[in-house]
């Protein structure tokens, strides 16, 4: 069995190398504990054909590993450094310098955030966004109303469990046959350009679109009870500065898998990289 050495990430990491354990597999870790090591600790466990397990992001800065429970940090360079041909990285979101550093090396990655896993987290990122809903309201969940901004993956499913949950839920989309998509599974739809006349009609409003679609005047509109729950990562679907400005409440709702749903979250991660392994093998 390869050596795996898994690199920083969050409880999603931590359930991971238990499912690797399990499966026989020799993991180590470093950057999931306060009390690693320096770097010189990761050099000595990388041997020439382990495997390297990087977090989902792989990095959020573009020069270090996410490693949000150690003290330390190790850049990109540095561990690239430490790394050889006969190693294989598996990572979230590879890009970027990470990306251009691998390629530069010749060092083999695979990126576990494909179309499937993405499906997958998908479903799980829901649940994490109801948790959020959950704690933010002071109402029974059904008898608020809300609107859900874009109709991709994670959007679909939240909108979707909610309905499910017998709540109003409006989803806007600029796309004509995801509004005909949504309506068909039970929500109300509207052109995302409607958003802005509609925002004071909301409980909550949830955003799944990374990009400035919540402008100043939605958010003027908006009742001084309503939420928004960010769910899109930078850079976001609003300005947050507006959002303050009119006193509008927004909860910055990130990495959901992996703060309500780790243990099924690491183990999407495990099976990835054991099929891929197996092929290999």
């Amino acid at each position: 069995m390869k050596n795996i050495v898994i690199i920083g990430g969050d409880k999603r990491q931590r359930y991971l190398k238990d499912y690797l354990d399990e499966k026989g597999y020799n993991v180590t870790s470093y950057g999931l504990f306060d009390w690693d090591d320096d770097t010189d600790r990761l050099k000595s466990i990388i041997n020439e054909d382990s495997v390297i397990v990087l977090p989902l992001p792989a990095t959020r800065n573009d020069k270090t590993i996410v490693m949000p429970f150690s003290k330390r940090e190790i850049t990109i360079d540095r561990l690239v450094s430490f790394l050889g041909k006969g190693n294989i990285i598996f990572g979230g979101m590879i890009k970027g310098e990470l990306l251009s550093r691998l390629r530069e090396t010749d060092i083999p990655f695979v990126d576990y955030y494909d179309n499937e896993f993405i499906e997958k987290n998908a479903v799980l990122t829901s649940f994490g966004a109801l948790k959020i809903l959950l704690e933010h309201i002071d109402f029974a969940l059904p008898l608020g109303k809300y609107a859900v901004t874009g109709y991709g993956r994670v959007a679909k499913e939240t909108a979707s469990l909610l309905t499910s949950l017998s709540c109003d839920v409006t989803v806007f989309a600029r796309n004509s046959s995801q509004r005909d998509d949504a309506m068909i599974k039970g929500c109300k739809a509207e052109a995302l350009s409607k958003l802005s006349l509609q925002s004071n009609t909301f409980d909550i409003v949830i955003n799944t679109v990374p990009s400035n679609i919540i402008d100043e005047t939605a958010i003027s509109n908006m009742k001084q009870s309503c939420k928004i729950i960010e769910l899109a990562s930078a850079p976001y679907g609003l300005d947050f500065d507006i959002a303050r400005k009119y006193s509008i409440d927004v909860v910055k709702a990130f990495s959901l898998p992996g703060k309500y749903t780790p243990k099924t979250a690491g183990e999407l991660i495990g099976k990835k990289i054991c099929n891929t392994l197996h092929k290999e093998e």
